[in-house]
């Protein structure tokens, strides 16, 4: 079973130089995934580790694999083999699997990756320095998927080098069990962190740079079920269209965490605020009532955007996925929710080729479509999961069906998407600059200047505005305004505006020192 050490890569030093060794993170699914994945990069960075972003220099390796389609779990697990004939000076690297594949997964992964030396659970992060320790002294085969039992969460956001945006966890785990999900299976029960432990790991970040936050958890809606709301903190008890929904009375829930965020002073330097993900059963008034204009009484942090999954616009297909929400309930919730701040940007996600669904259940979901006018969805046509419930239905609606249906329920929503954005040209809207654009040439003709570069940000209502940058000057973290000059049907093309003033305070800031983590998002 064991190896020895020689034979890996153990990030020793040399002789008469300190020399640190190097880790590589490849990251599939979702933004959870993302998060984990700068916890994983925090934790090495503390044992010494530094980040590349190329594996062929790496001495640490890992896959943080998501899930929820089986597309992502192939991907994943394939992608594990084309590192395994790597050296970094004579030693093979040593290779890991985490996230909601290593949680899945388990020890039954070695079969079909033998060269693989450990497997690490999502509630098991934080003992990868362990793992790592053991497989230097020549353990192999480790595996660490134990979920913990308590109901308590407590944990740390942590990131690697300056962030000017976050991801925070805040809940994990969901109690939802919809039919075709196995996230419940991978991730655990819900649990939730105090809103007290949350605000003070938001101040610390407030204190580092950071200006945005994006709060992370499986079902945000049901954050705080289980915890005292001690303080008497509002709104004390939470409703939607179908009654009672969320944490009971007496508990802490999830518009008193954003309410806190915008009440706390330490917390100034943070000026946006997102979540995801969400559920339209646990999606109540009182969230909805947090999203009028500040002067209405909403948070004024919060950013005017919204992903709340439906997955279908049939209340048949909706009920054999276990759902357990109506249509017309949902559509209720947006039209309020539109009402209230007619500028929110609403996304959600769509399975199509769900067991037993006709062309009318399709058609269904079409016209939610027409209705709802969402920014963007993220569709997929269904692939059964393991262990789930849905697993045990007739997958009846042949492969070239779904990829029929998938191929039309896209274009659909690109033409709604192009009306969308093509609505916002000649507005002024505010930006935060992300970094520079992967493609240089602004819009499909036109090309950018010499000596000039293309960034790119979003708008609080997440639609990705590019822009031109005729100066030396890097904007990346900064908040900027820009009129909206050209639109597509997946992004805008904006003018910087800026006066002298802004010019000198930008100019001030020096250079934003750069990510020290690459990572690839594979959905």
């Amino acid at each position: 079973m064991a190896q020895q050490e020689s034979g890996r890569a153990a990030g020793a030093p040399g002789e008469g130089q300190e020399q640190r060794g190097k880790y590589f993170i490849r990251t599939f699914g979702c933004q959870m995934n993302v998060a984990d994945s700068e916890r994983m990069a925090a934790l090495l960075t503390e044992q010494g580790l530094d980040p590349t972003d190329n594996p062929k220099e790496a001495e640490v390796i890992l896959i943080n694999g998501c899930t929820v389609r089986e597309k992502a779990v192939h991907k994943a697990v394939s992608t594990l083999g084309t590192y395994q004939n790597f050296e970094v000076n004579g030693r093979k690297p040593l290779i890991g699997i985490g996230g909601c594949v290593g949680q899945l997964e388990k020890d039954s992964i070695f079969k079909r990756a033998p060269y693989l030396d450990f497997v690490f659970g999502t509630d098991t992060i934080d003992q990868l320095p362990e793992i790592v320790y053991r497989v230097r002294k020549g353990e192999r085969h480790i595996v660490y998927t134990d979920f913990d039992k308590t109901r308590d969460y407590s944990t740390e956001t942590k990131v690697v080098g300056y962030k000017a945006q976050a991801f925070v966890n805040i809940m994990k785990g969901c109690d939802k069990f919809c039919t075709y999900c196995i996230v419940p299976f991978t991730r655990g029960r819900e649990k939730s962190r105090l809103i007290d432990e949350v605000l003070n790991d938001l101040a610390r970040m407030a204190a580092s740079g950071v200006r945005e936050i994006t709060l992370l958890g499986q079902n945000v809606n049901s954050f705080g079920k289980g915890n005292p709301n001690e303080k008497a903190r509002e709104p004390k008890e939470l409703q939607n269209i179908i009654g009672k929904v969320g944490p009971r009375a007496g508990e802490e829930n999830f518009p008193q965490l954003l309410r806190a965020i915008d009440a706390d002073p330490r917390l100034k330097g943070i000026k946006r605020v997102r979540f995801t993900s969400s559920h339209p059963l646990d999606f109540s008034d009182e969230l909805i009532e947090c999203y009028a204009r500040a002067e209405q009484g909403g948070v004024a942090k919060l950013t005017g955007q919204l992903h709340l999954p439906v997955q279908s616009g049939s209340n048949r297909i909706l009920q054999k996925m276990g759902r357990h929400h109506q249509i017309e309930n949902y559509i209720a919730q947006m039209d309020r929710l539109r009402e209230l701040n007619p500028d929110v940007g609403i996304s959600t996600d769509l399975i199509v080729g769900f067991p037993t669904e006709t062309e009318e259940d399709f058609q269904q979901t079409i016209a939610l479509l027409d209705r709802v006018q969402y920014d963007s969805i993220f569709a997929f046509a269904y692939s059964p999961r393991p262990g789930t419930r849905a697993e045990k239905l007739p997958d009846d609606v042949p492969n070239d069906v779904k990829n029929d249906r998938l191929n039309r329920l896209l274009k659909h929503q690109l033409k709604i998407a192009e009306g969308r954005y093509a609505s916002r040209v000649g507005h002024v809207m505010e930006i935060l600059v992300e970094g520079e654009a992967k493609n240089q040439n602004l819009g499909k003709t036109r090309e950018v200047p010499e000596n000039t570069r293309v960034f790119m940000g979003r708008t609080t209502c997440n639609r990705i505005v590019n822009f031109v940058n005729d100066s030396p000057r890097n904007l990346t973290g900064q908040f900027v305004n820009v009129k909206i000059t050209g639109a597509t049907a997946l992004s805008l093309q904006g003018e910087l505006l800026h006066d002298s003033a802004f010019a000198e305070a930008i100019s001030s800031r020096g250079p934003i020192p750069k990510p020290l983590i690459t990572t690839e998002v594979v959905q």
